[in-house]
């Protein structure tokens, strides 16, 4: 199982698809998604401005994260990748290419 999360995360930029859920005043919200255009990523944001609590929740039990969401969640192929620290961590060690 963990090889083909591997593969997932190392496809090519156009196959992946890959969401962002942010905040509007979160800065590590724009690093990521700086990061990602920097890469030439294309991405879907899903700002969670208006609903970040529930959101929160939503996205704590969908993912079955041991603590409560944070912003932002990153997501690529239905895979959480989690914040923008976990990003540049798995990018840097190879876990993730672009």
């Amino acid at each position: 199982m963990n090889e083909e999360k591997n593969e997932a995360l190392n496809q090519t930029n156009s196959e992946k698809t890959v969401e962002i859920y942010t905040l509007a005043y979160c800065p590590f919200c724009q690093k990521a998604k700086f990061f990602l255009d920097e890469h030439n990523v294309k991405y879907k944001e899903i700002p969670c401005d208006d609903t970040e609590e529930e959101k929160r929740k939503e996205l704590t039990q969908k993912y079955h994260l041991k603590t409560l969401a944070t912003f932002p969640q990153i997501i690529i192929n239905g895979q959480n990748i989690g914040g923008y620290s976990d990003l540049i961590e798995k990018f840097n060690n190879k876990q993730i290419s672009f």
